[in-house]
């Protein structure tokens, strides 16, 4: 369930950052398509570096505020990486700036972050 929202989030966050931030553009004249490719990448990249709290309600504040920035750090460079390969492809996100990355980053991550602490969390697991 957890990885539901993580990936709702991400999907969720891209598609806001995109639409929101006047420094995150489509290339071509199809958003949707290049939204998902996008939220593509977030994903793979962010399924290989694995940054979010087990379960987000009961973590200390010094472990979300660690793993936040730690997040926001990656989702910018993910940013840089969509407009990299888009400008590479001719097909995606133009991304115009590190603060345009910075703010994508942060709009993603809050999103995610937000969704896992909305809905159920995992029971822990008992101990025998």
């Amino acid at each position: 369930m957890e990885k539901r929202r993580r990936v709702l989030g991400t999907f969720l966050g891209v598609t806001l950052a995109t639409v929101l931030l006047p420094g995150i553009s489509p290339i071509l004249d199809s958003p949707p398509w290049e939204v998902v490719l996008a939220g593509a990448v977030f994903l793979i990249v962010n399924q290989l570096i694995y940054s979010y709290p087990s379960n987000i309600r009961t973590a200390p504040p010094v472990l979300l505020l660690i793993l936040g920035v730690v997040g926001v750090i990656q989702d910018t460079l993910i940013w840089l990486l969509v407009s990299w390969l888009g400008s590479d492809m001719e097909y995606g996100l133009h991304v115009d700036g590190f603060l345009a990355a910075l703010l994508g980053g942060v709009i993603v991550r809050a999103t995610v972050l937000v969704l896992l602490a909305l809905g159920p969390q995992e029971p822990a697991p008992q101990s025998p």
